[in-house]
């Protein structure tokens, strides 16, 4: 007969095995519709610009949002799905604070060992990423501005800017050129794909001669490498988590403004005490369709020729909202560019371009909304992501054009105009405003 405590552990053990089986059941549970409706704001965030930063107070489960994606997104293809704690398809970047420089992330030549290249754990995902060309890959940039983003990460924001529509997919210049992986061939060759037997020897790509003197033949991904250098992959996306206090940086101007920012400061304590909500770190049976995740298009003018009917309204709208300053000093009236035309706070060419984006997103999700309230919700999502958190400063900076910014959101424009309310007050209070609490 068994003792009291074999059947306590056994017990414990059918108890945790009845958990899992629950939560299996429950995350089988979840459509793909229910998750969409419940992260659109991210997805349509997402499929304007792969590039996203989520800002908030700390603890808010902003890194969370971006491994849920992964799990999400990931398929059962190759080693994916080999970790049951982290999908294949993510990668968390832990940012230093003493980060002063891009070879933190892209890595560097060194003269050790007869010269090499040091590969990062980020350049690898990206590789990994080219292998896996129909599945989004989610690099998480944890704290990202515990160092200042300028530094570390100029190079890979100059190439995001690079990003064009080319044969139906985008593509970027080279982040690490070409001559890198030719120079380093066989240590670089051996490192990203140490087995012989997962050398491609169908594509013809070449080989070299390992030290036992076997004749290695090139991986297919490596021979793109050789042959384009490493690009940003289409399928990449990058989020960085954000936290704006005492210990941090604050965010210029270049980076807000190639960035997509949602911020994140809600607390719903009712989802914690929910033994009902299926776990959104797990493996997914239907897998959320890739769609939602990858940008269609790099440049305005391809979402533009897509756009028949609705192409000569959105060009007028944008020209009377956004509106411009002509060569003789006239400028739009009633315009962005009226209100914010002569500060530092000024927008050009890339939010308008990135508006174009977005409202081609959300067509795609709205197909029967009606022009001028789908064209006001994106414009709304824009001023919040990248306008708004370009303007910072004291009352002598801010006062006015905040003012005028009030007067011209109200009604339209709501998540605006409630941020701006919000930025007029700690103004008031502080003295000086920004975007972030």
């Amino acid at each position: 007969m068994k003792n009291r405590d074999e059947l306590h552990l056994g017990d414990i053990e059918k108890a945790m095995n009845n958990r899992f089986e629950n939560l299996s059941s429950q995350v089988s549970q979840i459509t793909e519709s229910e998750y969409v409706k419940g992260n659109i704001d991210y997805l349509s965030a997402l499929r304007t610009k792969p590039f996203l930063l989520l800002a908030g107070i700390s603890g808010t489960g902003k890194s969370r949002i971006v491994k849920e994606m992964a799990y999400a997104s990931c398929p059962d293809e190759g080693d994916l799905r080999e970790d049951k704690t982290s999908p294949g398809n993510y990668c968390l970047v832990e940012v230093k604070p003493n980060w002063n420089d891009s070879t933190e992330l892209l890595g560097y030549e060194t003269v050790l060992d007869g010269g090499n290249y040091h590969l990062t754990k980020f350049v690898k995902f990206l590789i990994k990423a080219m292998q896996h060309e129909n599945v989004p890959f989610f690099v998480c940039l944890d704290e990202m501005n515990l160092a200042p983003v300028e530094q570390y990460f100029a190079e890979f924001l100059s190439i995001l800017e690079s990003r064009k529509d080319v044969d139906g997919t985008i593509k970027s210049e080279p982040l690490i050129p070409a001559t890198i992986f030719e120079k380093y061939q066989q240590k670089l060759h051996e490192e990203l794909f140490p087995t012989k037997d997962s050398s491609n020897t169908s594509t013809g790509a070449g080989c070299y001669t390992a030290d036992d003197g076997t004749a290695v033949y090139l991986h297919s991904t490596y021979a793109k490498l050789m042959e384009e250098g490493l690009r940003i992959p289409h399928n990449l996306i990058v989020v960085g988590t954000v936290n704006m206090d005492d210990t941090t940086y604050q965010f210029s101007r270049k980076v807000i403004d190639r960035a997509m920012t949602i911020e994140m400061n809600e607390v719903n304590l009712n989802d914690m005490f929910d033994t009902e909500k299926p776990d959104a770190l797990s493996y997914r049976e239907d897998v959320v369709n890739k769609c939602w995740f990858f940008a269609p298009f790099a440049q305005s003018n391809n979402a533009l020729q897509q756009m028949n009917d609705e192409r000569e309204l959105l060009a007028e709208k944008i020209k009377a909202t956004i509106g411009q300053t002509s060569a003789n000093g006239r400028t739009t009236p009633d315009s962005l560019e009226a209100i914010l035309g002569k500060t530092p706070f000024r927008i050009a060419y890339r939010v308008v371009n990135e508006l174009i984006l977005h409202f081609y997103a959300l067509r795609w999700e709205n197909k029967d909304s009606e022009f001028e309230s789908l064209y006001n919700k994106a414009l709304d999502n824009i001023l919040m992501m990248k306008v708004l958190p370009r303007i910072e400063g004291n009352e002598d900076l801010v006062k006015e054009p905040l003012a005028q910014l009030d007067t011209w959101t109200a009604g339209a424009y709501p998540k605006a105009n409630a941020k701006i309310v919000e930025m007029r007050e700690r103004l008031e209070c502080a003295h000086f405003t920004s975007f972030w609490p």
